[in-house]
């Protein structure tokens, strides 16, 4: 997953847990600090002492992101919350977060590790799109990495030619 970042971009974890996908995230090169949302207040202090060159924000995300102001334009957030299984109201706040702060602007997006071979969450009608990124075989059970990002609008003179494409370079099926 940390091999999807881009390394221009901010970078927000979501649920970063003991912090193992955390302390692969590379350090960013830019004054933008690495920024973790840990809801567990023993894990939050944990990340703390593991990972210094990180931001730990304790709370829940949809609660806490507001704290930062302004968010940077270029902005991953990546994710491994199996987010079919939290709680209802927890469920529609996180990803309503979500689809603003990448509602927002272009250059944002979710990177999201599912355990799944479908989409996390449904976005069909939020102006948001997945593309399935990579496929981890190695992974037991077999993983995906999905991003989500604002849908790319197609003037009406081009849409007929157009055809997204996956990552990989074949016409996108997401």
């Amino acid at each position: 997953m940390v091999g999807q970042i881009d390394p221009a971009a901010a970078v927000f974890e979501i649920g970063a847990g003991t912090g193992v996908i955390t302390r692969r995230i590379p350090r960013p090169a830019h004054a933008m600090p690495l920024v973790v949302f840990e809801q567990d207040k023993h894990l939050a202090r944990h990340l703390r002492r593991r990972v210094r060159h990180a931001l730990v924000v304790e709370g829940l995300f949809h609660d806490t992101v507001s704290s930062l102001g302004a968010l940077p334009d270029h902005l991953d957030i990546l994710s491994s919350v199996p987010f079919n299984s939290l709680p209802g109201g927890l469920y529609l706040h996180t990803i309503e977060a979500i689809c603003v702060i990448l509602l927002a602007s272009p250059g944002r997006r979710l990177i999201q590790y599912s355990y799944f071979n479908r989409p996390p969450f449904d976005a069909h009608n939020s102006g948001l799109h997945w593309s399935r990124l990579v496929r981890v075989w190695a992974n037991l059970p077999p993983a995906t990495v999905w991003e989500l990002r604002a849908r790319l609008v197609v003037p009406d003179a081009c849409a007929e030619h157009y055809r997204p494409l996956s990552a990989t370079g074949a016409p996108s099926s997401v």
